[in-house]
């Protein structure tokens, strides 16, 4: 949900930090088509705030306690996302191999997840560990691999080779942006490689995306929409050549709505 203190373009911005990383002023600049002067207005609302911090030249998320990080960008579309949560965790019936992958939405999901029983959970995103991991009656893996602080979970070959050991009946995975005939897109390769390592080896696949996704600047091609057995979202997109292309692509729509419908 964005914050009603911040405009669009601030909103944007704090996405763009969360999912990315730090973020240059005169690219910022460049990328809205704006001066320099009015991104750096826009960090000192943000810094002002304590939503971000300054670097030289640029600008981001604050260095504050642990989970701090994720916890800022699970405050963009926050309600969305817990609908589009609580829907996935409905559908997973107890007793199911679930494969989690990163993003504050698949966070959301082993949060409601909670209440189940029997169930083994293979994750590479650390949120989704801690919150799970004292659930009784749950078996949890942790995939090893390379920790990236930022995204609060874990990358590479390591990774990709842990997922493969295993055949989920489930798999809940986020994206980075959405495309009308890409699909699912993410911010890095390597993001990309583990997302396709899950769909590969899992029977009901889940992308979760809220409507924001569709206009995200991830150009990594993840897998098209036709490669997941689910789509779950607050509400379609307004324009109407994607919300076509997720009708073409046969795969299903599941449209959670917002907090406030």
């Amino acid at each position: 949900m964005n914050d009603p203190r911040l405009s669009d373009r601030q909103n944007d911005i704090l996405v763009r930090i969360g999912a990315r990383g730090a973020q240059q002023i005169d690219r910022l600049a460049r990328e809205y088509g704006l001066t320099t002067q009015s991104i750096r207005r826009d960090i000192n609302l943000l810094c002002e705030l304590g939503l971000a911090r300054r670097l030289h030249g640029g600008v981001d998320l604050p260095v504050l306690p642990q989970n701090t990080s994720i916890n800022a960008r699970a405050s963009l579309h926050g309600g969305a996302k817990r609908l589009i949560a609580a829907r996935v965790a409905q559908d997973i019936p107890d007793g199911s191999t679930v494969f989690m992958g990163i993003g504050t939405t698949v966070r959301f999901t082993a949060e409601a997840l909670r209440g189940h029983s029997g169930l083994t959970v293979v994750t590479n995103n650390v949120d989704v560990a801690l919150t799970l991991g004292d659930v009784e009656g749950i078996e949890l893996h942790l995939a090893g691999g390379v920790w990236r602080a930022n995204d609060r979970d874990l990358v590479g070959a390591d990774t990709i080779r842990y997922f493969e050991k295993f055949h989920a009946t489930h798999a809940v995975v986020g994206t980075g942006g959405l495309h009308p005939t890409s699909g699912a897109l993410d911010f890095s390769y390597e993001e990309s490689q583990i997302t396709n390592a899950i769909l590969q080896n899992s029977r009901t696949r889940y992308l979760v995306a809220d409507v924001s996704k569709w206009s995200g600047t991830a150009a990594v091609r993840v897998a098209p929409f036709s490669e997941f057995t689910a789509f779950v979202t607050d509400r379609m997109p307004l324009e109407q050549k994607n919300e076509e292309s997720l009708r073409q692509s046969g795969v299903q729509v599941i449209v959670c709505g917002t907090p406030d419908s």
